[in-house]
C-alpha cells in the first residue's frame, strides 16, 4: 500500500529531514512511526499527504508514484487519505457536524449522503450530542475525536495520525488509540507517528524508529499481543466505519485522477 525507496528531504535551509529513507507498509497495517523530536516523523507524513515534495526518491502509494503526480491531481490522492493532526486543525466558526462534513461538500456529495455518514460517525465515536456545538465549546478529547471523525469520514484506505495523544492526558490517549486501533482492525492501513513509549510497548505492533532522518530500527509486530486477539467491547470502542467501506476505498483508489496507474 505505501512503498518508499531511498527518500530524502532536504529543506532550503539545509537541514535534511529524511536521508535515503526505504520501507513498507502493507495494506491493512497498523504501524507506529517513533523517534525523537526532529527525527523526520511529521515530514513523512507530509509527504505522504502531499503537503510536501520529496527532494529524492520514489513514493507509491496503491502503486503510483505520488513523486509525478501532477498538483492537479493531489485532491483525488487526499479523498483516499485520512490525517489526523496533533492540533486538531478544526474550523472555530464551524460546527462539529460541519467540519465533519467539509470535505464532503467540496467534494459535491449530496446533502443525504453527507448526513447518513456525519451522522454515523457522530453516533460511533459518542459526539451525536456535540453536532451543533463549536469546537471552543469541546474538550481537547471532544476535538480529537472530532478529528478523527473528519479523518474518516471519506471512508479512506489509508489514515495517518501524527501525534494524536500528544495534546491529551494518559486516559484520554489511551481511548483515542484504541479508536484508531478499531479502525486498523476493520482493514485501513494506519500509520501513526508518536513519542509515547507507553502505547508502543503496550500493543507490541511494528514500529519503525528514525533518528536523524534514517530508519535506525523495524521492530516486527510482535505475534499473540493485543492486535492478534479478538478484541472485547471495551478495546473496540465504537463503531467508525460501515462494512466493506474500507475495501470500497481501496478498490477505488485513484480511481478518479483520470489518469492511469504505471
Amino acid at each position: 500500500m505505501i512503498q518508499l525507496y531511498h527518500v530524502s528531504k532536504r529543506y532550503p535551509n539545509g537541514t535534511d529531514a529524511l536521508v535515503d529513507v526505504t520501507l513498507r507498509v502493507r495494506e491493512g497495517e497498523f504501524v507506529f512511526l517513533t523517534g525523537p523530536s526532529g527525527a523526520g516523523k511529521s515530514t513523512m507524513l507530509r509527504l505522504l499527504m502531499v503537503m510536501e515534495r520529496a527532494t529524492d526518491g520514489q513514493i507509491l502509494i496503491g502503486g503510483r508514484n505520488i513523486h509525478a503526480l501532477r498538483d492537479a491531481s493531489v485532491p483525488f490522492l487526499r479523498r483516499n487519505i485520512g490525517m489526523i493532526f496533533q492540533d486538531f486543525r478544526l474550523i472555530p466558526r464551524r460546527s462539529v457536524f460541519d467540519n465533519i462534513a467539509i470535505s464532503l461538500e467540496i467534494m459535491g456529495m449530496g446533502g443525504r449522503e453527507i448526513g447518513r455518514r456525519v451522522n454515523q460517525l457522530l453516533e460511533g465515536l459518542r459526539l451525536i450530542h456535540r453536532a451543533g456545538s463549536y469546537p471552543g465549546d469541546l474538550s481537547a478529547g471532544e476535538q480529537q475525536r472530532v478529528a478523527i471523525a473528519r479523518a474518516l469520514v471519506n471512508e479512506p484506505a489509508i489514515l495517518l495520525a501524527d501525534e494524536p495523544t500528544g495534546n491529551l492526558d494518559p486516559e484520554l490517549g489511551q481511548e483515542i488509540l484504541q479508536l484508531l486501533l478499531d479502525v486498523g482492525r476493520r482493514g485501513t492501513t494506519v500509520v501513526v507517528a508518536t513519542h509515547d513509549h507507553t502505547l508502543i510497548d503496550r500493543y507490541g505492533l511494528r514500529t519503525i524508529v528514525l533518528t536523524r532522518g534514517q530508519v535506525s530500527e523495524d521492530r516486527p509486530r510482535v505475534v499473540g499481543r493485543v492486535w492478534d486477539r479478538p478484541p472485547s467491547a471495551a478495546e473496540v470502542g465504537p463503531a467508525v466505519a460501515p462494512p466493506g467501506a474500507v475495501a470500497d476505498a481501496q478498490a477505488a483508489f485513484f480511481a478518479d485522477d483520470g489518469a492511469e496507474a504505471p
